[in-house]
């Protein structure tokens, strides 16, 4: 292989944890001289990669990897401890990286992180990855309760996400998000949903009838932005209906119903995958489905491009149509294809609506350009992106053509996933 391919190999390597290729790969002085590289998304190293993984560890300091440098990220760089478990922080502490408030509250090392802030009590203060506080990391109500004691800033907003702790909490550590909430966080929908809080749900619509339209991502309910935290701890386009639903609140959720209009609730149900009450609906309106809007038939594509596949099998046999753009104007197929879902991309493909080269308009990608991307860039975790271009192709989709409006082809869509580039070579790319 050549230097550039070493190295290439060794960054799949990392990601997946692969002991013995990083080994031999580590003796390679070409691939050495890289390790420290931030080749990783928001310019992780290897070492941020590897930071739960001792052994992973060991091989990257002893080929000489520096372990206190942080990732190359504007919006708040991470250090090796801000990913690691308790077990490999201990390891790095004991090979001389610093601790930080924010990883002592992380890791609910209390008496650690009392240590730090009575040595600076600006500490509470201190920014870490993405611009997050000691408050945002806090994993119990002690942690918490300590830092707003010692001054901390109960809405303080993250930079990466502008988030605040409780929204932080929310999904995971409940209980700490409560607790923020006792001691004067601003509430948000969605954090009545998550709680299972009919009275705080009750205020916040009675203070603001639209906060029921709230989704995650969307514009339009200032408390929670656009690029929240929510896009990746409750997920992209979710409504609070859907969050009450899936956390089993009931009260919460018939109260959300009640107090929406009957498009809302229709939508809310499907995206809920709640198709008996979306049944009812159309029951209730027999006009609906046909004056659905173009924008509304895009929940489709939207839905499959954030993995809600069962929200999307609805909407099909439904009759949504899956030719209405979604996300950067790609269709329910390129969708599809983004995360490799090949039972999708074959249903879709015997419905024959999109053309199996249509590009979108954004990225003046094809289907086909999304999978190869997708496979490089998304890399679904259930995505099975090699059958996705196997059927593309089969349908006539034409590998030969331009991946994208950049010219470029699908082989080198495809570096950085040399499989993928193999399978494309193999039906005629080139």
């Amino acid at each position: 292989m050549t230097e550039a391919q070493d190295i290439e190999s060794f960054r799949d390597a990392i990601r997946v944890g692969d002991v013995p290729r990083v080994r031999r790969l580590l003796t390679l002085a070409h691939v050495r001289a890289h390790a420290d590289d931030p080749m990783f998304d928001f310019g992780q190293r290897a070492a941020h990669l590897a930071a739960t993984n001792e052994a992973l560890l060991t091989m990257l300091i002893d080929a000489g990897a520096d372990v206190n440098l942080p990732s190359v990220w504007a919006n708040g760089p991470f250090t090796v401890l801000d990913h690691a478990s308790a077990d490999t922080a201990r390891f790095l502490l004991a090979r001389g990286v610093p601790l930080t408030p924010n990883v002592a509250a992380r890791l609910d090392w209390l008496d650690a992180l009392r240590t730090l802030i009575d040595a600076d009590s600006a500490g509470v203060h201190r920014r870490g990855g993405d611009g997050r506080q000691p408050l945002h990391e806090a994993a119990t109500v002690a942690i918490a309760d300590f830092l707003l004691d010692r001054g901390a800033d109960v809405d303080a907003r993250c930079i990466d996400h502008a988030s605040t702790p409780a929204q932080y909490a929310l999904v995971d550590r409940p209980d700490v998000a409560r607790r923020l909430l006792e001691r004067g966080a601003t509430p948000d929908i969605f954090m009545a949903a998550r709680l299972g809080d009919p009275s705080l749900a009750a205020r916040l619509i009675d203070a603001d009838p639209d906060c029921v339209r709230a989704r995650v991502n969307s514009p339009g309910y200032p408390p929670v932005p656009p690029s929240s935290i929510y896009c990746w701890s409750l997920g992209f386009g979710t409504s609070p209906y859907e969050v009450a639903a899936r956390f089993g609140h009931q009260e919460v959720g018939s109260l959300l119903a009640s107090r929406s209009p009957t498009r809302l609730r229709f939508m809310n149900a499907l995206l809920a995958a709640d198709e008996g009450e979306a049944r009812a609906v159309l029951d209730e309106d027999t006009t609906l489905l046909s004056s659905l809007t173009r924008e509304e038939h895009a929940h489709l594509a939207r839905a499959i491009f954030h993995e809600r596949f069962a929200a999307a099998g609805m909407m099909l046999r439904i009759g949504f149509d899956p030719t209405a753009p979604g996300i950067d104007g790609g269709t329910a197929l390129h969708a599809a294809c983004w995360v490799g879902h090949a039972g999708l991309v074959e249903s879709l493909l015997a419905r024959a609506l999109v053309p199996v080269d249509a590009r979108d308009p954004t990225h003046g990608s094809t289907p086909l350009g999304w999978a190869v991307f997708g496979s490089v860039h998304r890399r679904a975790p259930a995505g099975d992106y090699r059958a996705v271009v196997e059927q593309l192709v089969t349908a006539g989709a034409d590998v030969t053509a331009a991946g994208n409006g950049a010219g470029l082809t699908l082989v080198q869509m495809a570096r950085g996933n040399a499989e993928m580039q193999a399978t494309l070579r193999r039906l005629g790319a080139t």
